[in-house]
């Protein structure tokens, strides 16, 4: 059974990771001061990388099924189930990126750029809703807490700001460092959110794996923020892509 959660846990990461990547690529091009090439190029890429993480994220979700040729049938009860709806959002939200994508890389005017912007968007939201939706159910009263939506919340922003942060960080420096603050920012709230939910459940003194991780992330985060500010190449920044 371990196998079946480790294998949900990478698909609900990489979806996530690709609808933050969604949103925050709306905000790179709108504040970037960049030339038009590299915006262009830039956005194109993190269309490409965002299908890749949900084509990615997919494959995995394979893996926690125990009969993978069954797939299909996981659409067949969007009345009532919010798994189904999840799983069609998802189908929904990687068309219109490919889409998005196709649009882009080939310059084809049929669909007005900004229109699949938001419908990527907004689809995107709605598939993290139905992920939430998912997993507060009455039977697991113990996520039924303000702090796990939240963290649903913040790990695609969270994401979408580090993978922009190496999108940007040798062509757009001023605009990398924007990225690398943002991410500051919300991996403290998404700390302080994991801290919170454990002490709701009482669990604060006790060993837990991610605590761990959060911590080791922040004592070598911390000194790669400092040298981004001071422009020093230091710490390596393969510390976002956790």
């Amino acid at each position: 059974m371990e196998k079946y959660n480790i294998t949900l846990v990478v698909f609900t990461w990489l979806t996530q990771a690709s609808v933050g990547l969604i949103i925050l690529r709306s905000v790179y091009l709108r504040i970037s001061s960049g030339t038009d090439i590299k915006i262009i190029r830039t956005g194109t890429y993190t269309l490409l990388t965002a299908f890749v993480l949900l084509v990615t994220g997919l494959l995995f979700s394979f893996g926690h099924l125990h009969y993978p040729g069954h797939a299909y049938n996981a659409i067949n009860n969007t009345g009532n189930s919010w798994m189904s709806r999840e799983i069609l959002a998802e189908i929904i939200f990687l068309f219109i990126v490919l889409l998005s994508y196709i649009i882009n890389r080939f310059g084809i005017k049929i669909i007005p750029g900004l229109i699949l912007e938001v419908l990527a968007i907004l689809s995107g939201m709605i598939l993290i809703y139905f992920m939430i939706r998912t997993y507060m159910l009455p039977s697991l009263p113990e996520l039924n807490h303000p702090s796990f939506p939240l963290s649903f919340i913040l790990t695609p922003l969270i994401a979408g700001a580090a993978i922009l942060y190496l999108f940007t960080r040798k062509t757009e420096p001023g605009m990398a460092l924007k990225f690398k603050i943002l991410f500051s920012i919300l991996f403290i709230f998404s700390f302080v959110n994991h801290i919170i939910f454990l002490s709701f459940h009482g669990k604060l003194l006790e060993f837990k794996p991610v605590t761990l991780v959060y911590l080791a992330t922040s004592i070598i985060y911390l000194p790669s923020l400092y040298a981004t500010l001071k422009n020093k190449n230091v710490t390596s920044d393969v510390i976002f892509m956790n």
